[in-house]
């Protein structure tokens, strides 16, 4: 029998090799985290559509604003009368809001006759771009409704 003699150098490392444990994440630790990660993510969804419906609302009444500022530069300068329809703003308000959609809202203008005129301001998607709809006239109060179309009659909005 033959018999191979290893150094005792050789021999520790051999067994430090065998003996050392593996540096590795075990399941139930991965699936800790990601559970950490799947309820923070609930947490934070609700606020962040929240957040973005706010937004879209405030912007709204930021461009009925701009639209009211815009439309009163028209009627003085064209003769005392309001635009026939929003694209004639074209110059008096941004391009994009001339278009009549921005942020998430349409805006659709109506001239009543040459001295009254109304916008109202719809969530494109009700529930997820806005929850509110306005409605703006040449009395330049903000109206709002949750229900559908604003009108005249409706509460005036708060910022």
């Amino acid at each position: 029998m033959k018999r191979i003699f290893l150094s005792r150098k050789a021999e520790h490392q051999d067994l430090r090799i065998k003996s050392s444990p593996k540096k590795a994440f075990t399941l139930i630790e991965i699936m800790i985290v990601i559970g950490v990660i799947m309820i923070l993510a609930f947490l934070m969804v609700p606020n962040m559509l929240r957040a973005n419906i706010t937004a879209n609302e405030a912007g709204a009444i930021s461009n009925l604003r701009a639209y009211f500022t815009g439309l009163q530069i028209y009627y003085v300068q064209n003769a005392r009368q309001y635009p026939e329809e929003i694209s004639d703003l074209q110059g008096y308000v941004s391009d994009k809001l001339a278009s009549g959609h921005k942020g998430g809202y349409d805006f659709i203008y109506t001239k009543d006759n040459e001295d009254q005129f109304h916008i109202n301001a719809n969530p494109r998607t009700p529930g997820k771009t806005g929850e509110r709809y306005f409605y703006l006239d040449e009395g330049n109060v903000i109206k709002y409704n949750t229900g559908g179309q604003a009108s005249a009659t409706d509460p005036p909005a708060s910022e």
